[in-house]
C-alpha cells in the first residue's frame, strides 16, 4: 500500500531524508518513531504530495507521488500535527466544506457527511460551532473529516498531541477499528505507549535514514537474548545484595528500596530459575514480572541518548 525506496529530500542546511525505505501492506498499522528532526514529518508530507521528493521512489496505493499526485490524494487521508480548523463554522458546515473540497457528489456526499458525524460522535450536535468543541472533540471531528472520501491509507502526524488520556484512548480505539476495516495506517508519534498498544509494527528513523534496532531482547554489544525482570520483596532493602553478587551475568537496570529491575541472559525459563533461587534463599517476593523489551526499551537501544 505504501512503497518507499531510497527516498531522499535535501533542504537548505540539511537533509530531510537520506535514503529512507519503507513498505507497508494494506492490513498494517505502522508506527514511525524517531528523535525530533529525524525526517518523520518530511516523509509523511512527501507521501501526501505536499512536498516533492528529491530522489528515490514513493508510491501510495500503486500511484507515484510525482507522476500521479491527484491519484495519490484520492487514496490518502492526511492529518497534520497542527491541523487548522475553521472556528466560526458549524460542525455540519465544516464537513460540507471539506466534502466539496474532496469533490464528493450526491448521493455519496450526504451519506459521507452523516457517516462522519456518527464516527466523530457529533451526530446530535451538527449545528454547534467548531470553536465550542474541546481539543479532543476537535481531533475526533478532524479525523472524521479526513475519512470523508474513504481513503485507503491514513497518514497521521502526531495525532494525539495535547489530548487528555480519555481522548487518547478513544483515538486508539478508532484507529484499531479503521485498521480492522482494511485501512492502512502510518502514524508518527512520540507517545510510545500509544503506539505499543495499537501498532502491528514499528519503524525507526533518524537523520533521514532507517535505524536498525539491537536484536529484540539482546543487550547492547551482545547477540545473546535477554529478558527483563522486575521484582519487589518484603523485609530488608539489602536482602538481594548477597544473591546478586553471585550472579555476574545479571545487568541491573534499577535498584531502589525493595524494587529491583534487571536483565538476565535467556528467556522465560531463566526468569523462572531466577525466581526459584530467590524463593529458595527465603526472600519473600510480593511482585515478580518477566517480559521482553517494551517499546521504550527498544527506543533506547535504537537511539541511545538521543532525545525525542
Amino acid at each position: 500500500m505504501i512503497e518507499v525506496e531510497s527516498l531522499r529530500k535535501i533542504f537548505r542546511g540539511g537533509r530531510g531524508l537520506d535514503g529512507f525505505s519503507l513498505h507497508l501492506e494494506s492490513n498494517e498499522l505502522v508506527g514511525l518513531v524517531g528523535p525530533n528532526g529525524a525526517g518523520k514529518t518530511t516523509l509523511i508530507k512527501i507521501l501526501s504530495t505536499l512536498l516533492p521528493p528529491g530522489s528515490g521512489v514513493a508510491r501510495v496505493a500503486g500511484r507515484d507521488v510525482r507522476s500521479d499526485p491527484r491519484g495519490v490524494r484520492a487514496s490518502v487521508g492526511y492529518l497534520p500535527d497542527v491541523a487548522g480548523v475553521y472556528q466560526d463554522m458549524r460542525i455540519r458546515e465544516f464537513l460540507e466544506f471539506f466534502a466539496d473540497a474532496f469533490r464528493l457528489k450526491e448521493p455519496n456526499r450526504s451519506a459521507s457527511i452523516e457517516r462522519a458525524l456518527t464516527r466523530s460522535g457529533l451526530a446530535d450536535r451538527p449545528e454547534d460551532f467548531v470553536e465550542h468543541l474541546s481539543l479532543g472533540w476537535k481531533q475526533r471531528l478532524l479525523l472524521a473529516k479526513t475519512l470523508l472520501h474513504d481513503p485507503q491509507v491514513l497518514l497521521l502526524d502526531e495525532p494525539a498531541t495535547g489530548l487528555d488520556p480519555l481522548a487518547r484512548i478513544t483515538l486508539r480505539e478508532q484507529l484499531k477499528q479503521l485498521n480492522n476495516e482494511g485501512v492502512a495506517i502510518l502514524i508518527s508519534s512520540h507517545i510510545l505507549s500509544d503506539l505499543e498498544d495499537i501498532c502491528t509494527r514499528i519503524v525507526f528513523i533518524a537523520e533521514g535514514k532507517n535505524i536498525a534496532e539491537a536484536p529484540t531482547g539482546a543487550a547492547e554489544g551482545s547477540s545473546t537474548p535477554t529478558i527483563r525482570c522486575e521484582t519487589e520483596w518484603e523485609g530488608s532493602a539489602s536482602a538481594m545484595d548477597p544473591l546478586l553478587k553471585g550472579m555476574p551475568d545479571i545487568r541491573i537496570l534499577e535498584k531502589r528500596d525493595r524494587l529491583l529491575i534487571i536483565e538476565l541472559p535467556g528467556g522465560s525459563r531463566e526468569a523462572s530459575a531466577f525466581l526459584e533461587k530467590l524463593l529458595a534463599a527465603g526472600v519473600v517476593i510480593t511482585h515478580f514480572d518477566a517480559r521482553g523489551l517494551n517499546l521504550e526499551d527498544r527506543y533506547r537501544r535504537a537511539f541511545g541518548g538521543q532525545t525525542r
